[in-house]
């Protein structure tokens, strides 16, 4: 099924007209909601345990920094900055965004799928973040934008004509997403802003991974059938010769006896005895399911 067949595409969709256009109102989906529940949850653990803007016990203890080298000697700062905000604003625009965007591509991909790609996405900000703060030196990022801009960029690949409105202004999500490039990086050069940095590496990389992520795929996907094929056709070839090997055993038990074989061809009789007898063992269980 192309994703024009998806339901969030056709012109019936969350009600009628309009058609390749985000609604206001789209399904909840469930990573959509937990995604929301959980960076929501964590906010109000921050505001109770301390001043929400970064220090906070758990903003202390899981907001992504390389000072000291504490991204590298304590990893799970990759994950879960990603679900820490500096403030009530920043975390009600962050929670927008994934209310409108993450359920498309939830519903393109499956939850699973979109929640391994939100993280990588989260991980790539927190990486382009890292690298111009070896430029300009700067605090720990903290919050959901980064993941936030990877599932955008994805969407604006695989669905580059669907109409968004920025604020009262509809557009594309091709132009919104150069917009948001072109923003960026503005602000990078111009106010060095390093969070700023992260958002186009978490943009970057959203884009990357969908436009080059299924040649990529396409290949490794060739490569591993091939592998299959291959260990098919050994697996074949030994069968084929071992039981080449017992019926010569057999013959010669037949016209000589037990007692005639050697020391290699009892082993060889009593392992391929074994394998058989787990074959059928194999077979029983899958008839009984």
């Amino acid at each position: 099924m192309g994703w024009e067949d998806r339901p969030y595409y056709r012109e019936d969709s969350y009600g009628g007209g309009g058609a390749r256009s985000l609604r206001f109102l789209l399904p909840r989906t469930r990573l959509g909601i937990a995604l929301i529940v959980s960076n929501v949850l964590v906010f109000i653990i921050q505001a109770v345990t301390g001043p929400v803007a970064g220090l906070s016990p758990i903003a202390t203890w899981g907001r992504l920094s390389f000072q000291g080298g504490v991204a590298f000697t304590q990893p799970w700062r990759w994950v879960t900055y990603q679900y820490i905000h500096a403030g009530g604003s920043h975390l009600f625009w962050n929670m927008v965004g994934l209310y409108f965007f993450v359920p498309v591509l939830e519903q393109m991909w499956g939850w699973k799928r979109t929640l391994l790609f939100y993280t990588l996405g989260g991980i790539a900000a927190g990486a382009t973040f890292g690298l111009m703060s070896l430029v300009y030196p700067t605090g720990g990022l903290v919050g959901a934008s980064g993941s936030l801009l990877a599932v955008i960029g994805a969407i604006a690949v695989i669905a580059p004509d669907m109409q968004v409105l920025l604020i009262v202004i509809p557009m594309t999500m091709r132009t919104l997403a150069i917009l948001y490039a072109v923003l960026y990086l503005f602000t990078i050069v111009g106010d060095r802003n390093m969070s700023d940095a992260a958002h186009l590496g978490g943009l970057a990389f959203g884009a990357a991974f969908v436009a080059f992520g299924s040649r990529t795929r396409g290949l490794w996907e060739g490569r591993i059938a091939a592998w299959k094929k291959g260990r098919q056709r050994r697996e074949f070839d030994r069968e084929r010769n071992e039981q080449a090997d017992i019926d010569a055993i057999l013959a010669k038990v037949s016209a000589k006896g037990m007692q005639s074989l050697s020391w290699r061809e009892r082993r060889t009789l009593k392992q391929a005895t074994e394998r058989q007898r787990q074959r059928d063992l194999e077979l029983a269980r899958s008839r009984s399911r």
